[in-house]
């Protein structure tokens, strides 16, 4: 029966307040911004636009407006673009082109650094060597206790002509021939490091969209509040003589992957790094295996390790699946027992605010996600929020079951 004694109304007050605090100690709450790019339009594209009946002063002030916008374009640097393929001839073919093919004022150079017996690799480079942006050079064979993608990107910084370098790698590709233009005019006087939003091609499955982007929430907030910790993206850029004058990837040369978050979590500090998450500036990452998906997980575990600041990384990702699970397990520990002792108000109460979190979660998540263009069904989006946690768990058992020699170069 309905009973409103002092007690059911403040379990019941007790379980909406709940839910809706929860519902907002979420990632999907947080904000995090999007950059705005625009390229400007040439006087050029702006006569051939123009509407045939429009009188010819409005064209003409049309055309001096264009002019004026060109104009204030920020001067951008030359740049340098390294990539390191290893047996990946096909998404080289694929892929190189529209790197050279950027739509940039100032001249740019893209370095490809391959294994020296990697012939089919050789094939391709041969295809474009014809192309003046073009530079390619080898890994030695001989080659030892360090990881050979570290190894690639540092002969690469030495062989750059220009200060900027921008390492990617070949399995992502640009939106648009303006990406190059959106990273590089980030890259000013007071910055060392400018981070590139990457995200799945619309193919992979959608909870590896999903569990990505959630991840990379707790990483673009921290860039945004000047305390970057790591780099899950593909697209990365510095300054040459910073590398050198540090020593590259020293004090992480055997470990076998983790390029990007080293070089973050060596290189940010305070607000010496941008972010670039605008349209333009997304690369897309081509759909990862299997045997891909699990080892960037593995990897990222024996690398936190060894990464500065990672307790304070992991605190607030904790809180929040702390929140969401506690939060149902309350509801439905709730609804179980009240409808088990008959305490219906208590029951509505329960069901009420196991509903007020869904709706609310839903809300903020596909909101979320619509801001860059990841469509996920709402349906989808509850479990895959509750699986983030026990799926990172199945990691964690995995990664204790391995060898720890997999994850690093010196097989002593």
């Amino acid at each position: 029966m309905f009973a409103f004694d002092y007690t059911t109304i403040i379990i019941s007050v007790v379980l909406l307040l709940i839910a809706l605090l929860t519902s907002l100690i979420n990632p999907f709450f947080r904000k995090v911004r999007i950059a705005e790019y625009g390229v400007p339009t040439s006087a050029t594209e702006s006569e051939e636009t123009i509407d045939e009946e429009e009188p010819a002063e409005e064209a003409d002030v049309a055309i001096a407006e264009s002019i004026v916008s060109d104009e204030q374009q920020p001067n951008l640097p030359p740049i340098t673009i390294i990539l390191t393929p290893h047996d990946n001839a096909q998404e080289l073919a694929k892929n190189l082109p529209l790197y050279l093919n950027q739509d940039y004022p100032t001249d740019f150079q893209v370095i490809v650094v391959a294994p020296q017996n990697d012939h089919e690799t050789g094939d391709v480079l041969k295809r474009f060597a014809a192309n003046p942006h073009l530079y390619s050079t080898f890994i030695p064979e001989s080659s030892r206790y360090m990881s050979k993608k570290k190894l690639a990107i540092t002969l690469g910084v030495k062989a750059a002509k220009y200060d900027w370098v921008i390492m990617a790698d070949i399995n992502c590709y640009p939106t648009n021939d303006n990406w190059l233009q959106a990273i590089a005019r980030n890259c000013k006087e007071n910055k060392e490091l400018v981070v590139g939003y990457t995200r799945y091609e619309e193919e992979t499955p959608a909870y590896r969209q999903f569990e990505r982007h959630y991840i990379a929430r707790y990483i673009m907030r921290e860039y945004q509040r000047n305390k970057a910790y790591a780099c899950p993206f593909n697209a990365l850029a510095f300054r040459k003589a910073t590398f050198l004058r540090e020593e590259g990837f020293r004090g992480n040369l055997k470990y076998i992957r983790g390029e990007y978050d080293f070089m973050v979590n060596k290189y940010a500090k305070g607000s010496n790094l941008a972010f670039e998450n605008s349209p333009e500036g997304t690369l897309i990452e081509e759909t990862p295996t299997e045997k891909v998906w699990l080892s960037t997980h593995l990897f990222y575990m024996e690398n936190r390790q060894h990464l500065q600041r990672t307790p304070q990384h992991r605190l607030l990702p904790y809180i929040d699946q702390t929140a969401l699970h506690g939060n149902y397990l309350l509801q439905c520990v709730a609804l179980a027992g009240s409808l088990l002792l008959g305490m219906w108000t208590i029951a509505v109460a329960a069901g009420l605010s196991l509903i007020l979190t869904i709706i609310l979660r839903l809300v903020m998540a596909k909101k979320a996600l619509r801001r860059f263009d990841i469509d996920i069904p709402a349906w989808k989006i509850i479990p895959y929020e509750l699986a983030i946690a026990w799926k990172h768990l199945g990691y964690k058992l995995k990664y204790h079951r391995a060898d720890k020699y997999d994850f690093i170069s010196h097989k002593l």
